[in-house]
């Protein structure tokens, strides 16, 4: 007996868009396609889309979510996790923020802790890696394959360290990911700035620390044959300069970039001041155009939220002086109607385009495809539904409860209407109806 039918469905495939049903029993899809109606007329319940879109499950490897000594009271793994579901956001990768995730202790503490408050399916990242000294085979037992470091403060790991933890992560069959800008160029900016004002904040991150970093990390990659995720690339410059070591290398290298470095330039922030503070920072015009033919092209492989949550007081104080607040933007909620309103809609990216960027590559650098990240008969019953509407982005109409937005005032033309986790109904129109603990732990084992 089928539990769900979804009727009159544009369902996005890989290769292309298909009109019809999605059927689904026991939180698994049993039918997909034009055909499946006529077969499931005996569902518990039937959907009817009214010609919606529906794809995946959105699958978001790069946030922070969860840091009890970091985040203030209110935002923890429930209220963020929460806030992803109502995006259409049903399976996060959550890195480590402050508090570092480097033994299997540590790593079981933040499981424990996350599960009873997951809104979604998780995964998690161990980092914040500054020395070479951890056990590596162990952590990657307790369930995962990807281990996080730094190029740059705060978290700053020497030359040396990467490269030792990378040879040990590639021998274990993981994958180290690096947050890539020089620390020394942005030493340099920084003392050349005599202010407090959030528009310098841009200078005091050049591109060329991004670039030369990048660079470096593909060679230590190579040298170390170990896999490379380059996280957050922030302009067209250096996805360019990633996109060398996909060519070239002989171990696999992975370009991720995210919304706001395609949804914004520096040229921004004279007027969202400190809401628009992120690391690495905002580049040119010029080179969110070319990072836009990145995501087109296929040279970034995909895209992730880097999910960064704080109350809108706390950010406030950045207008008096920007150093203050923490750099990082709140983003998961907002990630897939951007991408539609300003991709799909706008002819920059097709919808085939935006599936294999948001659901099925991050399913499949996260080990967890086709579990997750397709709409294939077995897969999960992870769906989202969208549908097209023409409205002003405002911080009030989501669930996030830091109480703003970067994208506040945006004219946008896709909403997401229902999502569903495991076949059921978890959130409409941003209102969340999942709960705590419905989330489960993805134990991602080592790659082959």
């Amino acid at each position: 007996m089928t539990d769900t039918l979804i009727s009159d469905a544009r369902i996005v495939r890989p290769s292309g868009t298909v009109t019809g049903g999605i059927a689904i029993e026991d939180g698994l899809i049993t039918g997909v396609g034009p055909d499946v109606v006529d077969g499931h007329a005996d569902a518990d319940e039937t959907v009817d889309a009214e010609g919606m879109v529906a794809l995946p499950g959105v699958v978001d490897v790069h946030n922070h979510m969860h840091d009890d000594e970091l985040f203030p009271e209110g935002i923890d793994f429930a209220s963020e996790t929460a806030s992803a579901v109502a995006g259409g956001v049903t399976t996060v990768v959550e890195l480590p923020t402050q508090t570092p995730v480097t033994d299997a202790e540590s790593f079981r503490k933040k499981r424990a802790a996350c599960e009873e408050r997951a809104h979604v399916d998780f995964g998690l990242v161990a980092g914040n890696v500054e020395n070479s000294d951890i056990d590596v085979e162990s952590v990657i037992a307790e369930g995962t394959r990807d281990f996080k470091t730094f190029t740059a403060d705060p978290y700053l790991a020497d030359d040396r360290t990467i490269v030792e933890l990378m040879v040990a992560v590639g021998e274990a069959g993981g994958k180290v990911r690096v947050h890539c800008e020089t620390q020394g160029l942005l030493d340099h900016a920084r003392a050349q700035i005599d202010g407090d004002d959030p528009e310098v904040y841009m200078d005091s991150r050049p591109l060329e620390a991004e670039l030369d970093a990048i660079n470096r990390m593909g060679r230590f990659a190579e040298y170390a044959d170990c896999p490379l995720h380059v996280v957050h690339v922030s302009s067209g410059s250096g996805a360019r300069e990633g996109a060398r070591f996909v060519s070239r290398a002989t171990v696999p290298v992975t370009l991720e970039t995210c919304p706001h470095y395609l949804a914004f330039s520096k040229d921004d922030v004279a007027e969202k001041g400190p809401f628009l503070k992120v690391n690495p920072s905002l580049k040119s015009p010029e080179e969110v155009e070319q990072l836009w033919d990145a995501v087109q092209d296929g040279t970034i492989d995909l895209i992730a939220s880097e999910h960064f949550p704080t109350y809108r007081e706390n950010r406030e104080q950045g207008w008096d002086d920007i150093w203050e607040p923490y750099a990082g933007l709140p983003s998961i909620e907002t990630m897939l109607e951007f991408l539609v309103s300003e991709g799909v809609h706008t002819d920059r990216l097709s919808w085939p385009r935006l599936h294999e960027l948001v659901c099925a590559r991050p399913a499949r650098e996260a080990g967890i495809y086709p579990q997750k990240g397709s709409l294939a008969v077995g897969s999960d019953a992870d769906i989202v539904l969208l549908r097209d509407e023409a409205y002003t982005v405002a911080a009030d109409e989501l669930a996030y409860v830091g109480g703003w937005t970067p994208y506040e005032g945006r004219k946008w033309t896709a909403r997401v209407d229902t999502v569903f986790v495991g076949g059921e109904a978890a959130a409409r129109d941003h209102e969340v109806h999942s709960q705590e603990g419905d989330g489960e732990f993805l134990h991602r084992e080592s790659m082959p």
